[in-house]
């Protein structure tokens, strides 16, 4: 009889869940955006001290991007911050000798649009190194 309690407990306690989390309408936001990835494309010489450099913009409230894959065939690969403007921006320098392709994926927070749950999105960089 206990089993059969708790199970019907668990049942209707993910069932309530369900419903929150498949209703649109409350204004909320839940941490499975509907946008599409942004995906960016560098390509760089393995000439041995090119660095690639791009822009992820300014976040408001002090939020930053952070590394959810920081690549495999990198001698740099980091985020940095213009203590001026607030600018993020990605840096990314190829093993010495390296000649292929490497994969970044960076979290960085969006506008929300008013809402105090913080949003980010993922940005993909495909990189890849050339002779």
């Amino acid at each position: 009889m206990k089993k059969l309690v708790f199970l019907l407990f668990v049942s209707l306690s993910l069932i309530s869940c369900e419903a929150l989390w498949n209703n649109d309408d409350d204004g909320l936001y839940y941490p499975f955006p509907e946008e599409p990835i942004t995906l960016f494309e560098i390509n760089i010489g393995s000439s041995g001290h090119r660095v690639a450099e791009t822009s992820l913009g300014n976040f408001e409230d002090n939020r930053n991007a952070i590394f959810q894959i920081r690549g495999q065939h990198y001698m740099v690969s980091e985020l940095d911050q213009n203590p001026d403007t607030g600018e993020i921006i990605f840096r990314y320098q190829p093993r010495r000798g390296f000649v292929g392709e490497d994969y970044v994926e960076i979290i960085a927070p969006t506008d929300g649009g008013g809402n105090q749950i913080f949003e980010s999105k993922t940005l993909e960089f495909y990189i890849k190194v050339h002779d």
